[in-house]
């Protein structure tokens, strides 16, 4: 067997520069963690280097409507600085179930008949799942092209969509099976986000040899540039002398936002005076927005703050300006997610309130970086709340543990050059 080339190395540049084509059904301007991921992996490979071409979907996650300046198009070629996107037909719908589903299967199609047109020229292709279908366009670009295909894992599907019991159809769940199980034996290389992910895949018949562990990750020196973004008129309804307590992501069943919520409406009846001081800001959108906002409105919490979705940048600006972070997961039977927005959480500097268990509680106790609490638990959400604004400088302080935690291990730069070194 031939030595594997490492790839050291030598100034910004490898010992040979390649072209990255990346197959992701999600891309900027879309939220969530495939689309902040490569974008960020796809800046920092270029600085080494190497070139770059996305073959994404027309924007439309998490509300499941095209953005503004994408609609009506059968497909669209633009420029990201020195990112080439490929944009191919996506069919949409308001309802979460047969909006994802059409998406899925229309990017599929179209993604597939453009890669049979375009004849684009690449080293090696990244697939980035969920969802698993992406994959499909992924192989075929790897055989178009004789070169390797990466299949990138950030959850396991369909096993945890049917866990949540977002994803009950049996001949979906077979046809999900059968892609993944096509992916893992196709694929030269998987990459995956957590150690438990990677026990799994194992556990799934994957060889480990084949697997690398490849965390989300923050680009740190991205949101200090970033975060100094003044916020614009849209967050007006915040007081500047408040204490904010921030959640920013979708706004969908299985971040259990809900909770925070309820927390809210236990302060108020346990410690009024800090109710009034503080406020509840939720920003993003997704399927729960019009639930949760009739629930903030029936718990007559005049202090939650509901904000549309912002850039990243401006994310970034809230999250340094907040009092403390939030990140929230309803119960789960899985203990191997990690929340990609924990990680720009941390990076902010301030404390993060962590409702979840498994693996990013266990991130959060180890940078002794905020609290963690059971998923669900308001009351105990609620005493971590009040805890903190009882001692702020030690709300300071867990903040600070927490942002030197993830630059030392948790840099999004690293991570994108050992997965570059893994690609040569």
């Amino acid at each position: 067997m031939p030595e594997r080339r490492l790839g050291r190395r030598e100034g910004r540049g490898f010992e040979r520069p390649m072209h990255i084509l990346v197959v992701t059904q999600y891309f900027p301007p879309d939220m969530g963690a495939p689309a902040g991921r490569f974008h960020d992996f796809a800046r920092h490979w270029i600085s080494l280097g190497h070139r770059v071409t996305i073959l994404t979907g027309l924007p439309h996650f998490p509300a499941g409507v095209i953005h503004e300046g994408y609609r009506r198009r059968i497909y669209l070629h633009e420029r990201q600085g020195e990112i080439d996107v490929h944009r191919c037909w996506t069919l949409t719908s308001r309802r979460h179930f047969l909006g994802r589903a059409l998406a899925y299967v229309s990017f599929l199609v179209s993604s597939c008949i453009f890669l049979l047109l375009a004849r684009l020229d690449y080293d090696c292709v990244v697939a980035t799942s969920p969802p698993p279908s992406v994959g499909l366009p992924g192989a075929l670009a790897a055989r178009l092209a004789n070169a390797p295909l990466v299949f990138d894992v950030r959850d396991i599907w369909p096993e945890s969509p049917k866990q949540s019991g977002r994803l009950r159809n049996p001949v979906v769940i077979r046809a999900f099976e059968a892609i993944a199980d096509f992916l893992y034996r196709s694929a030269t290389l998987i990459t995956t986000v957590t150690e438990g992910w990677k026990r799994r895949l194992v556990e799934l018949g994957v060889a480990p040899e084949k697997i690398r562990v490849l965390a989300n990750g923050v680009d740190y020196e991205a949101f200090d540039e970033q975060s100094t973004t003044p916020l614009p008129r849209t967050f007006a309804a915040l007081e500047p002398d408040a204490r904010w307590f921030t959640y920013a992501g979708i706004f969908n069943t299985p971040q259990g936002i809900d909770v925070l919520l309820r927390a809210a409406a236990r302060m108020r009846e346990r410690a009024p005076d800090h109710y009034a001081r503080s406020q509840f800001v939720m920003v993003g959108e997704g399927p729960k927005e019009v639930e949760l906002r009739a629930l903030a409105d029936d718990l007559k919490l005049d202090r939650a703050v509901f904000i549309p979705r912002q850039p990243r940048s401006i994310v970034f600006a809230l999250l340094r300006r907040s009092f403390a972070v939030l990140v929230t997961l309803r119960p789960r039977k899985d203990t191997s997610t990690v929340p990609s927005k924990l990680y720009e959480c941390l990076g902010s500097g301030r404390p993060v309130l962590f409702s979840a268990g498994g693996e990013g509680a266990d991130l959060v106790r180890r940078a002794d970086a905020g609290a963690v609490c059971a998923a669900g638990d308001a009351e105990a959400l609620c005493e971590a709340m009040l805890e903190l604004l009882r001692n702020p400088e030690e709300a300071d302080r867990r903040g600070g543990r927490g942002r030197a935690y993830v630059v030392e291990h948790f840099d999004r730069r690293r991570i994108a050059e050992s997965f570059a070194v893994e690609l040569e």
